[in-house]
């Protein structure tokens, strides 16, 4: 584990950081060879991040769809899952590649961040095994290391997007730009399942989509938000962060039903604030019921406020173009449109 503590030191980055965790676990758990997925909730699959011992041609077989594997499910709930004999068993997913890449038993555990399942550490064996209790212990200590590791890289990208969004506000007065930059990286960095901005319409009382990502065209169509029956929404617009750790227990929701159709089983509202008085909110989603922290909430503020600056900026540049038009007609005015000169 010494050893295994200075590798990972002197890694860079979150892919090679994982690879030599993956050597590791295959090394120490003495198995033919480990994965590491990581969750995109977006397209609910678990995509590879790190392996060893492996062919390339079994890593290549395809994607790991949720909705297809009842193991990983359970998995991503905090649970161990072992297969003795996966000749044995009807759930396993792509068995004849499993088969010719000589695979016989199986573990897996949840690659755990910030009490947060975010992927899955498998190990394979060449004969059959029954993984003992010390060993299940062994391997989620293991995926523990691998969780701090991928929560130290989540932290470094969430200091990019925000440095990456600064830059684009100051350097661009396209309003639009910003907004959806704002909605994909708090999707992205957090590895959530979707993002929205929606700015509120004080006169027609509603909240209007400006930005999003990972939803729907059918959801965003659903109809209009009115402040009136969204009570989480007339919440978030008193400037409060507004959680709804579990979507099917919540009575606040305009569209309950729509938004358990579209998969979302949480979600966090943050307002958009400029001089103290809410403008719109940030919306994030997850596909399981899920708490989300302080530093993630955090993180999301600091967006929410960098998409509420966006959008005060473009309003003050807007009411600038309007007041030169107007000082500019008047001008033209003053001097009969160009027929007459001021004398120097």
């Amino acid at each position: 584990m010494c050893a295994l503590c200075g590798e990972l030191a002197k890694a860079r980055n979150l892919d090679s950081t994982l690879n030599i965790l993956a050597k590791n676990i295959t090394e120490i758990m003495d198995v033919k060879g480990a994965t590491i997925r990581l969750l995109d909730e977006k397209n609910q699959t678990l995509e590879i991040v790190a392996a060893y011992g492996l062919s390339k041609k079994y890593l290549k077989k395809g994607t790991v769809v949720l909705t297809k594997h009842p193991v990983d499910r359970k998995v991503l709930k905090g649970k161990a899952v072992k297969t003795k004999n996966i000749l044995k068993e009807p759930h396993v997913l792509y068995l004849e590649e499993a088969k010719k890449e000589g695979i016989k038993s199986v573990l897996s555990v949840p690659l755990m961040a910030d009490k947060r399942a975010i992927g899955v550490v498998r190990v394979y064996t060449a004969a059959p095994h029954d993984f003992t209790a010390a060993e299940i212990e062994r391997l989620k200590a293991l995926a523990f290391l691998g969780g701090i590791l991928a929560d130290r890289a989540r932290i470094w990208d969430e200091m990019r997007a925000l440095i990456k969004i600064s830059q684009s506000i100051s350097s661009t007065l396209s309003l639009e730009k910003v907004l959806q930059m704002v909605v994909e990286n708090a999707a992205k960095t957090l590895r959530l399942r979707a993002s929205s901005i929606r700015l509120l319409d004080e006169e027609k009382g509603t909240l209007a989509v400006k930005a999003a990502y990972g939803l729907s065209r059918a959801y965003l169509e659903k109809g209009p938000v009115e402040v009136a029956k969204s009570p989480i929404d007339r919440e978030c617009l008193k400037c409060r962060v507004v959680s709804a750790p579990d979507i099917r227990k919540d009575k606040r929701l305009q569209y309950p039903e729509e938004i358990i159709r579209e998969g979302i089983m949480s979600l966090l509202s943050l307002p958009l604030t400029v001089r103290g008085k809410a403008i719109g909110v940030l919306r994030v989603y997850t596909s399981i019921p899920y708490t989300f922290s302080e530093s993630e909430i955090d993180f999301l503020s600091a967006l929410a406020c960098q998409g509420a600056i966006a959008i005060e900026n473009a309003r003050l540049f807007e009411h600038i173009k309007t007041e030169y038009k107007d000082l500019t007609r008047d001008v033209w005015k003053w001097y009969d449109w160009g027929a007459h000169f001021p004398k120097i």
